[in-house]
This record gives C-alpha cells, structure tokens and sequence, in this order.
C-alpha cells in the first residue's frame, strides 16, 4: 500500500466517523449552555408569562390591602434596627412568649 493511499484513507475514515462524532458531541455540550442563556434574556426581559402574571398577582393583593386600609405607602422600606420593625406601642417579644 502506497503511502498517499494511507494517508487518504485515514482522512476518509476520519471525515465519515468523526465530523458526525464531533458534531453530536459539540451538540450535547452546547445545548444545556444555550438554553440556560436563552431563559437568563427570558428572564431579563419579562417575556416569561409566569412572570407577568406574579406581577398582576401582586398588584391584586396589593389593591385589597390598600381596600382594607392595611397599606398606605407601597414603597418598600426595610428597617435597619429591631425597634424600627415593631409598630408603635407594641414592645418585642422574646421567642419563649411566641405562640
């Protein structure tokens, strides 16, 4: 066998096998990426449904709240201290008075 014939050969048997065998692999591993990618944009730009209707879920609630008189400022505000957390008049609890 003639050393051109070798060498032909061993470059047929490779494109027949291992571009099929290199694509499946490429496949595979990229496929997990890409559709993690796709739901981070997703995600990022609101178009998931579930995300649009937690939003009006808690819109709902909070126009009940604000019905009841329960809510009178929607902004957020976190207190920094444990005082701050109580409403005025009450005094904290220690966990053993908890029911």
């Amino acid at each position: 066998m003639d050393p051109v014939e070798g060498v032909v050969m061993v470059l047929v048997v490779a494109m027949t096998c291992g571009i099929p065998l290199l694509g499946l692999t490429l496949r595979f591993s990229l496929k997990p990426v890409l559709e993690a990618f796709i739901r981070l944009r997703e995600a990022q730009l609101g178009s998931h449904p579930e995300n649009a209707l937690l939003r009006e879920r808690v819109a709902y609630l909070e126009r009940v709240l604000e019905a009841h008189g329960l809510i009178e400022d929607r902004r957020v505000v976190h207190p920094t201290s444990p005082a701050e957390r109580l409403p005025p008049g009450a005094t904290a609890l220690k966990d053993r008075e908890r029911v």
